[in-house]
Order: C-alpha cells, then sequence, then structure tokens
C-alpha cells in the first residue's frame, strides 16, 4: 500500500539517502528444542514427577472426593519447571516440610486406643465370665433368630476420615485418653464409652453423616427460630452439624431447667461430649430394660409426668419422641436423653408431638399395670398455666385417686378421639369461635379451654385449675353442712336441757371429731369422707326445722 504525501507537509525534514525499516522477530524457542532426539528420550526415562502444593484436607462440604490437578510438575536433578498456575507474591501459608511421614501414617498414632467394637464393660473374674457366656449360649441355643449379627454392625457407619481427624485433635488436647467401645447405636448416631486423662467417664455422641437412615428431620426444624435459617436439607453434612449443635443447646437447656439429663460437655462439628450415666464402666439400662417392681412402677410414672411438665413450662421445650427407649433408668430414677429432635413450645407441631408423647408414656406404664390418668387428662395437666409448682402436688393426688387401672371400653373411645382432633394453639387458630362460645355456654367441653387457661364457659381466665376449684368449693360446701349441722345438735340440746335437765345431764355429746389424721392414706380418707357424709344424711332425715326450733325456744322461754 503506497502512501501519498501532501507538498509541504514535510519541506522541512532533512531528506535521507536510506531509510531503512528493521522488524525484529522474536523466537519462541521451547526448552525441549536444546536437546536431540537421544537426548530428550534420556531426559523424559529420568523424569520424575513432583508436587510443591499441600493437600489440604480441611472440612468442607464437597471435599469427599478430593481431586488436584496442579501435578504437571516435572524435577530434574536440581531443575524444576513450574506451571504458569503457580504466581510469585501468593499468599499463601508456607509450605515447608517439616516431617516426611505421610498423613495417613500420622493418623495412625492413636489407633490402639479406639476400640470401636460393642462396649463389653470393665472386665470381669474368670469364673463370672463363664457364668455369663454360659447364659448367653443357652439363650441364643432357644432363640430364632431372624437376622444375622451382620444386620446390626453398625460401628463402622459414623466413623470417616474427618471424624477420626476430629478425635486425634481430642487426644492431642488431652480431653480423651481412650475409647473402650460403643455403648449403643441408633437411627441417627452411635454413643461410644471414653475415658478422659483424668479418668472422668465420658460419652461420646458421633451422629451418622453418610449412612442416613433418619431423613425426615424437616418437621422438627421448619418453624423453630433458632435454627431454621442455616438448615440444609440437601447437605447432608450441614443438616447432622446443626442437629449435634441443637442437642447440645437443648440439653443446656434441660439443666438449667432441673431436669435429669446427661449433663453437655462440649460439641464439634458432629460429635458430642457427655456425661456418662452408669457405675464403674456399666452403662444405665433403659427404661424398658429395667426390672420394676409395681411400687417402683407408680413412682417412675409420676417421677415422668413431672418431668414432662418442668420440660414444658420450666425449659419450654417438647420432647417430641419420649418413650421407654429414649429414658434411662439411673440411681432410682429416670433420665431424660435424646433430645435433638426436641422443639420449641412455640413450633407448629409442638402440640401434635407432646399429644404422642403422652401417648407413649401412658402405653407404656399401663403395661406395667400402673393406674394412669387418661390421656387427655395428662396433656391437660402438662399445658395448664394455671398449675405450679405449689399446687401440683394436690393436683396429682386428686387425678391419681381417679385413675383407673382397668381398661374402660368408653375411655379409649375417647382417647382415640382426642388423638385424631384438632387443637389449636392460639385463639387465633380457633376455626369457629361463635359457635365455641355457644358450646361452652351450654355446658359442653371445649378441648383446648385448657391450653388456653380459661374457664369452662370461655368467660375470663382462670386463676386456679379446674379439678381444685371444684375441690375447694366442695369442702367449703361441706365445712358449711357441719357448722349447720353442730349448730342445730346444739340448739336441740338446749331446748332438751330446758325441757328435762335430769336427762340432759345422763346423755352424752353426740359430735364426732372428723378431723384428718396424721399420714392419712388416699384410701383411708375416702372412708372416713365417706362415713362423714352418710352420717350428716342420717342427721338430715331428723333435722328440725330452724322456724319451728325458733319458735319452740320462744315459747320455752316465755313460760318460765
Amino acid at each position: 500500500m503506497s502512501e501519498k504525501f501532501e507538498e509541504g507537509q514535510f519541506s522541512d525534514a532533512e531528506e535521507e539517502d536510506e531509510i531503512s525499516c528493521i522488524q525484529n522477530k522474536v523466537k519462541k524457542t521451547s526448552t525441549f528444542d536444546m536437546y536431540s532426539p537421544v537426548q530428550l528420550e534420556e531426559k523424559v526415562a529420568n523424569l520424575h514427577i513432583t508436587c510443591n502444593k499441600e493437600i489440604n484436607i480441611e472440612d468442607s462440604d464437597n471435599d469427599d472426593y478430593y481431586c488436584n490437578n496442579d501435578y504437571d510438575l516435572y524435577e530434574d536433578k536440581n531443575a524444576v519447571i513450574k506451571t504458569s498456575s503457580q504466581r510469585f507474591n501468593t499468599q499463601e501459608a508456607p509450605t515447608k516440610v517439616t516431617n516426611y511421614q505421610p498423613k495417613h501414617k500420622l493418623l495412625t498414632r492413636y489407633s490402639n486406643k479406639i476400640n470401636l467394637e460393642k462396649y463389653a464393660g470393665p472386665s470381669l473374674p474368670d469364673h463370672v465370665a463363664n457364668v455369663l457366656i454360659e447364659n448367653d449360649r443357652r439363650v441364643n441355643k432357644d432363640r430364632i433368630r431372624m437376622k444375622d449379627k451382620s444386620d446390626h454392625a453398625t460401628t463402622e457407619n459414623v466413623l470417616d476420615s474427618r471424624i477420626k481427624k476430629k478425635l486425634h485433635k481430642l487426644f492431642e488436647r488431652g480431653v480423651l485418653a481412650e475409647i473402650n467401645g460403643c455403648i449403643s447405636t441408633g437411627k441417627e448416631a452411635n454413643v461410644y464409652y471414653a475415658k478422659s486423662k483424668n479418668e472422668d467417664e465420658i460419652a461420646i455422641k458421633i451422629y451418622r453423616t453418610s449412612i442416613l437412615t433418619f431423613k425426615n428431620r424437616e418437621k422438627y426444624i421448619r418453624g423453630e427460630y433458632r435454627f431454621d435459617h442455616v438448615y440444609s436439607l440437601h447437605n447432608p453434612r450441614k443438616m447432622v452439624k446443626i442437629w449435634a449443635e441443637k442437642e447440645f443447646s437443648n440439653l443446656k437447656r434441660l439443666e438449667q431447667g432441673g431436669v435429669r439429663a446427661p449433663r453437655p460437655i462440649l460439641y464439634g462439628g458432629h460429635m458430642l461430649l457427655m456425661e456418662f450415666l452408669g457405675s464403674d464402666g456399666w452403662a444405665a439400662p433403659k427404661l424398658k430394660d429395667a426390672i420394676l417392681t409395681d411400687s417402683k412402677s407408680r413412682m417412675l410414672y409420676r417421677e415422668c409426668i413431672e418431668i414432662m411438665w418442668k420440660m414444658y413450662n420450666k425449659c419450654r421445650l417438647v420432647h417430641a419422641d419420649l418413650s421407654e427407649y429414649n429414658i434411662l433408668y439411673h440411681n432410682g430414677s429416670v433420665v431424660i436423653i435424646d433430645v435433638s429432635q426436641a422443639v420449641d413450645r412455640d413450633h407448629c407441631n409442638a402440640i401434635e408431638f407432646l399429644r404422642n408423647d403422652c401417648s407413649n408414656i401412658t402405653a407404656f406404664f399401663k403395661k406395667h399395670k400402673v393406674g394412669v390418668m387418661s390421656l387427655q387428662a395428662l396433656f391437660d395437666f402438662i399445658t395448664d398455666p394455671t398449675i405450679n409448682e405449689n399446687n401440683m402436688d394436690e393436683y396429682l393426688d386428686i387425678r391419681m385417686q381417679e385413675a383407673n387401672k382397668e381398661n374402660d371400653p368408653q375411655q379409649q373411645i375417647d382417647e382415640a378421639v382426642f388423638k385424631q382432633a384438632y387443637i389449636p394453639q392460639t385463639l387465633t387458630q380457633v376455626v369457629n369461635v361463635e359457635r365455641d362460645i355457644n358450646l361452652a355456654k351450654s355446658g359442653e367441653d371445649l378441648i383446648y379451654k385448657t391450653l388456653m387457661g380459661l374457664k369452662a364457659d370461655l368467660s375470663k381466665p382462670a386463676e386456679t385449675p379446674e379439678i381444685l376449684a371444684g375441690k375447694h368449693k366442695k369442702d367449703n360446701k361441706d365445712v358449711e353442712e357441719e357448722s349447720d349441722t353442730c349448730s342445730s345438735s346444739k340448739g336441740s340440746d338446749n331446748s332438751d336441757s330446758e325441757n328435762d335437765s335430769e336427762n340432759d345431764s345422763d346423755n352424752k355429746s353426740k359430735f364426732v371429731n372428723s378431723a384428718r389424721p396424721r399420714n392419712e392414706s388416699p384410701d383411708s380418707k375416702k372412708a372416713r369422707k365417706k362415713a362423714v357424709k352418710e352420717q350428716q344424711a342420717e342427721k338430715r332425715k331428723s333435722k328440725v326445722k330452724k322456724h319451728v326450733k325458733k319458735r319452740k325456744i320462744k315459747v320455752s322461754k316465755g313460760g318460765k
């Protein structure tokens, strides 16, 4: 392409004889061009692949299958060719090699202190161990095994590389000294027996992350204001981490509310360390495995329902899975465990969970021939806002007297209806307010009046429990009748003494002291009250009318 210059544009420029333009071309040569084909083959044969980056095995959501593609470095004696992915002045931690031992061998330092098999308890004398082995043989001989032992081999389902790494950190910090075996396995976690350096007994609960048999956890989290915003349904590791944090928080609430439960120590990731419940290395049995007498069963039933009341009113929690499988029998009392699914009492499903808990506890103690309250009576006792620690014992005494051991067909029908009935948590959830008010005025018993703390006619809030208010009213009426009876008997005695003084001096007072004796049993109290009522009924048959009695007294005074 020729360039045209206008005249006069470069007239002042000096002419040069030769203007040459030299274009320098940069020739890029590869490192391998310096070698001949024979030398290149020798170099490739001696090629040694190295990586100056250390693989970071930290906890993350997608590091199940860690893949590092930066392996295109090679080493030739002292010469190292680096890829363009490595930049100068990078903000990375120094990767100075301090230990040439492989990572997987470093983690085996404490492997001899970790036992993942079933926990067999402390060592026993030989003769005791032989007796136990012989008893097991006799039991297994007559037993038809429906499942193989391999079906129960679940102790390894919770221990992956991350959990083992966290366990090793606890060993290095001195929190743990040894892990002696698996105490129990469940659908969400395994529990292991461990000891600290101070010989303190510790229970380690390790949650399952890879093999999840308990997946339907959304109903326990959705609506929980504490954990709803951080819950991840599609990431099992995040889900289980929130689950462990939730149980730690609930155990703290139970400890502050005075409910017997394992004391939490610490939690991290998918592990929870808590107090070991047992004696001399033997774990406390579950309530379903405990051997209970009739009197002990009655005592434990009352203790269970008091704990349920404390959880609801003091800790503001509903267990949501309370049964004989999640209660331990330790030192003659019950201990609540497995509170990871427990929800706040303001949770949208709290009423449904509480109703299921009441049903499970009632069904278990019915099997042990305990006179239990009806399902609705137990539900009302837990949710009644007018019940407190001052009137709780009196309330339960009355309820336990009314409890019936026999299965009443009508009671079974009422319980079946109560299980399926709709119970609003607040007054805003009532479907038809006017209809319920009309039913209450007509004497119909509404299912939610006790939960709301209202009187039977929904007129105003109740101040005392309905059953106690009725009892106090009845007692006051009996006292008034007793005083009327005493005054009438005294008046008739005075009139008789004025008419016939000689016979009156020989007669004795017919008053019977009906005061309650000390340490009176409920049966004797019931019999005493029944006798007093019958006696009062007989007196009322021959009772003199007041106006007749006054007339006689007036006439007798006028005659004198």
